[in-house]
């Protein structure tokens, strides 16, 4: 489909193993009511996450990172476009995850979401490690950039603007913006572009892919 990304959420199961979930709970993807970190991997793995979709998806998992990162790993190896990671570490072991990304050869291609505890042990583990704090607003901004050296902000829709895109491009930090749910439509994109948001969270990749042409195809005046 064209995207630079793939966006995972990270949970730790009890025995220390990485998974990619977005919830804390598992109910609403096995309905089991259990937490992810509650429970061994093992346990994990032998629940549905498919039964609520119908008989034939009663056999899917919960994808362990390892299952990412392979699949990823051999799209990237295939010769076609390269896609990385874009890494939502809700509940993390920090060795754990490095490793399995060392392991593929995609630490380099990916990007870390977190709070700022969790982001620094990354840091420190990963020197080169690409982080992505959420944006802390501008009275914190360069304390943040002097503590993580960022690659990117992730700015919530509702603060961004043009002129905070530019002041972060100044000081050589990209904006991130998720435009999920009730935002993930053809006017937030435009108007996102414009703006010069340089990476946009979407459930509809083609849809903001055309949209990035027409701007491309605009003449100015």
């Amino acid at each position: 489909m064209g995207a630079d990304f793939i966006e995972v959420d990270l949970r730790t199961t009890s025995d220390g193993r990485e998974v990619c979930l977005h919830d804390a709970s598992l109910k609403r993807t096995t309905g089991v009511d259990s937490l992810v970190n509650d429970m061994s991997f093992e346990r994990v793995r032998a629940l549905s996450a498919g039964h609520k979709s119908g008989p034939q998806y009663e056999n899917e998992k919960i994808p362990s990172l390892e299952d990412v990162c392979e699949l990823v790993s051999a799209h990237n190896r295939s010769g076609s476009r390269r896609v990385r990671l874009y890494l939502d570490c809700k509940h993390i072991r920090v060795d754990e995850v490095l490793r399995v990304l060392k392991e593929y050869d995609l630490l380099s291609a990916s990007v870390f979401y977190g709070d700022v505890m969790t982001l620094l042990a990354i840091r420190s583990a990963a020197p080169d490690a690409r982080l992505l704090p959420a944006f802390p607003g501008e009275e914190r901004e360069d304390e943040i950039i002097r503590t993580l050296r960022p690659i990117a902000f992730d700015v919530d829709w509702h603060q961004v603007n043009a002129s905070l895109v530019a002041r972060c491009h100044r000081k050589g930090i990209k904006v991130f913006c998720d435009l999920l749910d009730e935002n993930d439509h053809l006017s937030a994109y435009r108007k996102a572009i414009a703006m010069g948001v340089d990476l946009i969270q979407t459930d509809d990749v083609e849809a903001v892919k055309k949209c990035r042409e027409e701007s491309r195809n605009v003449t100015p005046r």
